[in-house]
């Protein structure tokens, strides 16, 4: 890992595994993008064919390269299979990272997600030493919002019509 003389812009020489008993998070490759194509999305906009899908994860390769983004794909310990994506996103300014997570709809209700927001969240404040995390979430997306709440954020003012949530590393304000 390196942080290129500024600690807000990480860039790894491979993504680095993240795991617990339940799932791994582990970089994503060509060979995944058939797998993703339900849940591949950049900007808001999903992938619909396996194209895209590679087109997409080549997109979010180029975000890791500069150090902007970090993005993992989720999956089950022992079946190797695809549950979701989650990461870091949209750069690490003012030392902050902002989450953001999908799941196959098959893989919801698991409490999958929660595992993996917090392995994110762990991996935030320890190796990155982020003094915050942030996600944003429809309104209306109460599953998102409980994931949030069980990962131990709160809410706080959003300005864009969103619902925002932060949780501070230790030390931090």
């Amino acid at each position: 890992m390196t942080f290129d003389n500024h600690p807000t812009h990480p860039t790894f020489s491979k993504m680095p595994v993240l795991s617990n008993e339940q799932i791994t998070l582990r970089g994503l490759e060509r060979s995944d993008a058939a797998a993703l194509i339900d849940i591949a999305v950049y900007d808001g906009v999903f992938a619909t064919n396996e194209e895209e899908a590679v087109a997409t994860l080549e997109r979010i390769d180029g975000d890791i390269a500069k150090g902007e983004s970090l993005h993992w794909g989720i999956f089950l310990n022992g079946t190797d299979e695809i549950a979701g994506t989650c990461g870091y996103y949209r750069g690490f300014a003012e030392n902050s990272g902002e989450i953001g997570y999908i799941l196959k709809e098959g893989q919801r209700g698991k409490g999958l997600m929660t595992v993996a927001v917090q392995l994110l969240v762990d991996f935030g404040f320890n190796t990155l030493k982020l003094d915050k995390v942030i996600a944003y979430t429809d309104p209306s997306n109460f599953a998102s919002v409980a994931v949030l709440q069980r990962a131990g954020f709160s809410e706080v003012q959003a300005t864009d019509g969103d619902r925002k949530f932060v949780i501070f590393g230790k030390g931090s304000k």
